[in-house]
Formats: structure tokens, sequence, C-alpha cells
């Protein structure tokens, strides 16, 4: 369960990661975006460390919100 769940979480928000890791490798992110990416990083590994045994008491991870 806990994979399942995790995964969809992760590949909702990738939509989000990809264009601000996009704009990081090709040197042209600005501050904002450096800033935005590391969160959604940081989500990510939260997102993975979440114990899905204590179903259905889960304590998710607040995801980053894009402006």
């Amino acid at each position: 369960w806990k994979t399942v769940t995790t995964q969809f979480y992760i590949q909702e928000f990738s939509e989000y990661i990809a264009p601000l890791q996009d704009a990081v490798d090709l040197e042209i992110a600005t501050e904002e975006e450096r800033s935005l990416l590391e969160a959604w990083n940081k989500y990510r590994v939260l997102l993975n460390r979440v114990d899905t045994s204590t179903v259905p008491d889960i304590e998710w991870p607040a995801n980053p919100v894009r402006e």
C-alpha cells in the first residue's frame, strides 16, 4: 500500500519538479525556482518516509504550494 500511495503522490507532483529541474540544469533558474525545486525535492523525500502502518491516521507532509 505504501508503495502505491507514495508513488501516486510522487508522480502527481513530478509535473512541478521537472520544469524546475530543467531550469536549474540549464542554469537559467531564478532564486524562486531554485527554492521551489528544493521544497518539492524535500517533499518527495518526506513522502518516501511516510509511515503508512498508521492508517487511517497517516501524517502526510505538507506539500509546497506553487504560486
